[in-house]
């Protein structure tokens, strides 16, 4: 069993990188992967509420799950600080909330980007 998808986050609380998450649009994803292989990629979530755009830098991105007829739907989008978990590697956690087509993944640390 995958100790990860079997994680219980019902716990953290709303990373502080961005407030209330789920009052935005994603309008892109940009991931790059480390060519040296050393570490997991970089996946960057392009943002936009109310005609302003806000771009989040997620490193470290691992377990990333997109599921089919994202991102046309309101998934609910959820930024957690999991830090509770002790988990070196899995800082970050980035799901939906509604039962709705979304994006999943861990990453190690959040940014937030000038744009």
């Amino acid at each position: 069993m995958n100790i990860l998808a079997s994680a219980d986050v019902s716990k953290a609380e709303d990373h502080v990188v961005l407030a209330e998450p789920w009052t935005y649009a994603i309008t892109g994803i940009a991931f790059t992967a480390d060519p040296s292989g050393e570490s997991n990629g970089t996946l960057e979530l392009f943002l936009s509420r109310d005609g302003s755009k806000t771009q989040l830098r997620f490193s470290h991105a691992h377990e990333l799950e997109i599921d089919a007829g994202f991102p046309h739907s309101y998934m609910g989008l959820e930024v957690l600080d999991v830090g509770f978990l002790g988990w070196e590697h899995s800082q970050v956690r980035v799901q939906g909330f509604e039962d709705a087509p979304g994006i999943r993944f861990w990453a190690r640390s959040v940014t937030r980007v000038d744009v």
